[in-house]
């Protein structure tokens, strides 16, 4: 009796390895945070930046915490909450330096420096020289109604410097016009000098107003009648570098005017700074 040969039995099919389930929220974090993180230098703009990193983060933990049963995703996740925190520290760090900077701008191009005359201890000592020039005043001088520069204070804003002489009431102006009952005329004479470096000159841009005790503001125009002084202040006459204008405005105010302040603008762009009237 012969034997047979039995063929062993085939090998075990390899059994199917189920994939790993996805983890959008994941993937989803990691994209808005890392958009957000992008859009975070710019500013203002950033401040969709700054959602976006919020956003992200949010979905990134949601994500992370899928991870554990997912078992992916967790990278993504960690990377969305990382970039999602930094697009928004970032965001504000950027927004604080920008508006500071365009604060000092604005500061800079409407903010004005005070000059006063050098005060001398003897009204009957002769003036010096050079040791009685113009000193810096108080930072304060000037900015309120409360404590305004003195006469002859040189007011500088944007490229102008103006300079208040005097306030003096008049009768009449050059044409003989008289102010309304109850009412004065006063001329305030001032000089501008440029102190830019316009090759094609510039003209004044300078306002001089008064601040009535009650805080009402009057200048040249609000009244019906235009008055044209003997010496009139031409702020369309054109100046270089150094170039001064003087001349007076007039101004219909109450009688009581001496009470109140000038508001002086030396720019176009100025604040306005106040000078005592006496």
């Amino acid at each position: 009796m012969s034997d047979t040969y039995a063929p062993p039995p085939p090998p075990p099919s390899p059994q199917p390895v189920a994939p790993k389930a996805g983890n959008g929220l994941a993937t989803a974090g990691f994209v808005v945070a890392l958009l957000g993180f992008l859009g975070s230098f710019i500013p203002v703009i950033n401040i969709g930046g700054i959602v976006l990193g919020v956003v992200g983060a949010v979905l990134a933990v949601v994500g992370l915490v899928k991870s554990r049963t997912t078992g992916s995703g967790k990278g993504l996740a960690i990377a969305g909450l990382v970039l999602g925190a930094l697009a928004v520290v970032v965001g504000i760090v950027v927004n604080v330096a920008f508006v500071s900077a365009v604060d000092d701008a604005l500061n800079e191009a409407t903010g004005t420096t005070v000059e006063t005359p050098a005060a001398t201890t003897d009204d009957t000592a002769p003036a010096a020289a050079d040791d009685d020039a113009d000193e810096a005043a108080p930072a304060e001088l000037g900015t309120s109604r409360d404590n305004p520069a003195p006469l002859g204070s040189a007011v500088t804003g944007g490229d102008w410097t103006v300079t208040i002489s005097s306030v003096t009431p008049v009768e009449a102006d050059s044409l003989g016009q008289t102010a309304a009952p109850g009412s004065a005329l006063i001329a305030v004479n001032l000089t501008a000098t440029y102190n830019g470096d316009d090759p094609q000159g510039a003209t004044s841009w300078a306002t001089v107003k008064l601040v009535t005790a009650d805080g009402t503001t009057i200048d040249g125009l609000d009244g019906s009648t235009v008055f044209i002084s003997e010496n009139p202040f031409d702020s369309l006459s054109t100046v270089y570098g150094g170039g001064t204008v003087t001349g007076d405005q007039l101004l219909e105010v109450p009688a009581e005017w001496q009470s109140g302040v000038l508001a002086v603008s030396p720019d176009i762009a100025s604040n306005d700074t106040f000078v005592a009237v006496q």
